[in-house]
């Protein structure tokens, strides 16, 4: 997957010489594509959607561009459907997302308006090693939300249903009862995210990025089995 083939590259770009070791038919682990239900009709396996991946420090680094991956990013990434009621959407642009929260759509500016130029460092201090991060006062603040749970967290910044739904829904992807802490943490990354970068699909399907890494380790001597 691409947390072995970002290792692997490392390693290469250190001068070891690499082998991957991959006991599947193909590279990719949770980043692949195949034709899961017709022929010529290709699906994601697993992830599909990847703010962090065009986020990455790392990645940004290894120029993935020139190996054939390229990034899509729709008009709306994300909708949140309301019964009986207009969705509640996410836009890169944050007046935009404001604009379908209802009373709360200036609370969420303010909120994201707030977070959205600070992603990348951010983004740093949050996906990097274990340390003192580079910017402490932001991930403190940062965290005395983070670590809530998202029902709690929502409930207490947000009157409508709109606002609450739409921030339950980026909670979900913790995989966590969004009742439990820490759900709120992936809930504002994955929005912070959406804001600051936006929620990119790569052309041609998550295998695309899996296909540049090894392209990647390639040109640097490495090798896949």
């Amino acid at each position: 997957g691409p947390n072995g083939l970002a290792a692997a590259i490392r390693l290469a770009e250190a001068g070891r010489r690499v082998q991957v070791l991959e006991a599947a038919d193909t590279v990719g682990g949770g980043a692949r594509t195949a034709e899961l239900t017709e022929p010529g009709y290709r699906h994601d396996v697993c992830s599909a959607i990847h703010p962090m991946a065009i986020s990455s420090p790392f990645f940004r680094s290894l120029e993935l561009g020139h190996h054939g991956l390229e990034w899509v990013h729709p008009d709306a990434p994300l909708a949140h459907p309301l019964d009986g009621e207009p969705a509640a959407m996410l836009f890169q642009d944050v007046d935009a997302t404001a604009a379908t929260l209802g009373e709360d759509g200036p609370r969420w500016a303010k909120w994201m308006n707030t977070w959205a130029p600070r992603w990348e460092g951010l983004c740093a201090d949050a996906l990097g090693p274990l340390g003192i991060p580079s910017h402490p006062f932001w991930m403190a603040s940062f965290g005395l939300s983070a670590f809530q749970p998202a029902t709690r967290l929502a409930s207490s910044m947000f009157r409508g249903t709109e606002a609450q739904a739409l921030f339950a829904g980026l909670a979900g992807h913790s995989v966590l009862p969004i009742d439990m802490a820490p759900s709120s943490a992936i809930g504002m990354m994955l929005g912070i995210a959406g804001h600051a970068v936006g929620w990119p699909m790569p052309k041609g399907g998550s295998q695309s990025i899996a296909d540049a890494l090894v392209e990647h380790l390639e040109s640097l001597g490495g090798t896949v089995q």
